[in-house]
């Protein structure tokens, strides 16, 4: 990269907005955030992608896809997981068997 120190860390800040805002930026709001000489160079080098008045930038996109599809991917196996849990937690079974116990003691008296 032949970039000055300013727009390198530039980029850095660029990349530290843009993930911390689900990766969806327009470019009026990066351009306050990083200066907007600075983006139009990072544009210009295309590290960072403007579509439209939206920023993009590629690599993020790509691992903030994939967390987000690991995320969905946990949430329903842990779904799954308690479903499975409740019903054949033998703990729920002993309570049904001591339930069941409790209601013949009743039943007797």
């Amino acid at each position: 990269m032949y970039l000055s120190k300013e727009d390198k860390g530039s980029f850095i800040d660029a990349c530290f907005h843009y993930w911390n805002k689900d990766c969806s930026m327009s470019y009026i709001k990066m351009s306050r955030r990083i200066g907007k000489d600075s983006l139009d160079v990072l544009i210009d080098e295309g590290m960072i992608e403007k579509k439209d008045n939206q920023i993009n930038i590629k690599f993020l996109d790509s691992q903030y896809k994939e967390r987000k599809e690991q995320y969905l991917k946990r949430v329903e196996a842990a779904k799954r997981s308690k479903k499975k849990t409740t019903f054949s937690d033998p703990i729920h079974k002993n309570t049904d068997s001591l339930n069941k116990f409790l209601s013949t003691i009743n039943d007797t008296k």
